[in-house]
C-alpha cells in the first residue's frame, strides 16, 4: 500500500547504536579529524562478538582536553529551548474539521481497504476494526502509491469513496501485487484544522512527562541533559581519530549488517530490493556500512579512551540492574536467552550493548562535571 522507496534512507546511522555518543554525527565529525595515521595490522584482543571494552583504547586516538571544557551560556539556553519546544511539539494536537473538501496539502485522516480482483491482500488495510486512530495522510506527500492520494483531492469529508489505482511494476513490498489494479475503498474520516499546542504548567508535567515532578524540575533536568550532550560534542569535535582496531570495526560492521538485513526482512523485504528502490549498487552499500561502522566506532574509542584514563568503570551492579530492565523489554526469562535473541537479531549480545550504554553514561557525566560556563 505504501511507497517504501525510503525504506532504508536513515536506518544505517541508526543500526542499533544505543546512546553512543551522540550518534552518527558525531562519528561524521571524528571521522572528518581523521589523521594519515595507518590502521594497525596487530589483532586486537576483543572478541568479535561482543563489543565491550576497547582495549587500550587511547592508542587509537589523540585526545582534546577533556578536564575543562568551556560552553557558552547562550548556547546551552539555546538547546534547551529547542529540546522543550520539541517535547512539546510531541503533544500538539489539531482540530478536527469534519466539513469542506479535500486539497493538495490538507492532511485528512482516513480508513481504507484495499481489494485485488474483489479479494483483500495482505497489508492492504486499515479499518477502524484494526485501528481506530485512522491514519493521517498529508495529501500530495507521495507517502502512497501513484494516484492513491490525487484522487482525494476534491472529494467530501465524511464519506467514503472507491479509488482506483494500478500496482507499481515491480512492487518490492509485494511481489504478487506487482502491475495489478486494485480498488481501495477510502472513509475521509477528517481534516487536520487549527494547531493546538499544549501548555507547560504542572498539570501537563503530571499528566504527560510523569518522570518530572514540577515545569521547574523538568527545566532542570532538561538543562543538565543539554549541557552533557553539548560537552560530550565539544570533545568528539576536538579529538581525533588516528587508527580503528581490525576486530572491533568488523564487529561492528557485522553488528550494522545483520540489524539492516533483520529490518528488511520485518518489511517484506530483500537488500536487492532496497538497492533496487534507492537506484543503488552494492558497493556504494557496503561503503556506506563501512563508513558508518568507522563512525560508530570512532565514538566508542573516545569513551573507552577517557573511561580508561579516568579509571571509570561498569560494575557488575550496574549492568545487572539494567539487566533486569531489559530482561523485562524483550520478555526474556535469562541472560542467555537475551543475549542469543540479540546476536540472532542485531548481530551483536545484548552484553555489548548494554555495557557500552552504561560506560557511555558515565562518560558523559563526568564530562558534564568539567564544564565551565561563560
Amino acid at each position: 500500500m505504501k511507497n517504501t522507496k525510503k525504506l532504508l534512507t536513515v536506518f544505517l546511522c541508526a543500526g542499533l547504536t544505543v546512546s553512543s555518543l551522540t550518534g552518527c554525527a558525531a562519528g561524521d565529525r571524528l571521522k572528518n579529524a581523521i589523521t594519515n595515521g595507518k590502521s594497525s595490522s596487530k589483532k586486537s584482543e576483543s572478541s568479535t562478538s561482543e563489543l565491550t571494552e576497547i582495549k587500550n583504547a587511547k592508542s587509537y586516538i589523540t585526545l582534546s582536553d577533556y578536564k575543562t571544557i568551556n560552553l557558552k551560556t547562550a548556547d546551552i539556553d539555546k538547546q534547551v529551548e529547542s529540546k522543550i519546544a520539541q517535547d512539546l511539539e510531541s503533544y500538539t494536537s489539531y482540530k478536527k474539521i469534519k466539513k469542506g473538501k479535500v486539497k493538495k496539502g490538507d492532511t485528512v485522516n482516513i480508513y481504507y481497504e484495499g481489494k485485488v480482483d474483489g479479494k483483500a491482500f495482505d497489508g492492504g488495510s486499515l479499518t477502524k476494526e484494526t485501528s481506530p486512530e485512522g491514519y493521517d495522510l498529508e495529501i500530495g506527500s507521495g507517502t502512497f502509491i501513484a494516484g492513491f492520494e490525487d484522487q482525494l483531492i476534491g472529494k467530501t469529508i465524511g464519506k467514503t469513496y472507491d479509488i482506483n489505482v494500478t500496482f507499481p511494476d515491480p512492487y518490492t513490498s509485494n511481489t504478487d501485487l506487482s502491475g495489478k489494479a486494485a480498488v481501495f475503498t477510502v472513509t475521509i474520516n477528517s481534516k487536520q484544522g487549527k494547531k493546538i499546542e499544549p501548555k507547560l504548567n504542572d498539570a501537563f508535567i503530571k499528566k504527560n512527562l510523569t518522570d518530572y515532578t514540577s515545569v521547574q524540575d523538568y527545566k532542570t533536568q532538561t538543562r543538565t541533559s543539554v549541557i552533557r550532550s553539548l560537552a560530550v560534542s565539544k570533545v568528539t569535535d576536538d579529538s581525533k581519530i588516528k587508527k580503528y582496531p581490525k576486530a572491533e570495526l568488523n564487529a561492528m560492521k557485522k553488528q550494522l549488517t545483520t540489524s539492516i538485513e533483520t529490518y528488511l526482512k520485518q518489511n517484506n523485504a530483500t537488500l536487492k530490493d532496497y538497492l533496487a528502490q534507492m537506484n543503488s549498487t552494492e558497493d556504494a552499500y557496503n561503503k556506506q556500512v563501512e563508513s558508518t561502522a568507522k563512525d560508530e566506532l570512532a565514538s566508542r574509542i573516545l569513551y573507552n579512551a577517557i573511561a580508561q584514563a579516568e579509571n571509570l568503570t561498569v560494575s557488575d551492579k550496574d549492568y545487572q540492574t539494567e539487566l533486569k530492565t531489559y530482561l523485562k523489554n524483550y520478555s526474556a526469562k535469562d541472560e542467555k536467552a537475551l543475549n542469543k535473541k540479540f546476536t540472532s537479531t542485531y548481530g551483536v549480545t545484548a552484553k555489548s550493548i548494554i555495557y557500552n550504554d552504561l560506560l557511555y553514561d558515565k562518560v558523559a557525566d563526568y564530562l558534564a562535571g568539567n564544564v565551565k560556563e561563560s
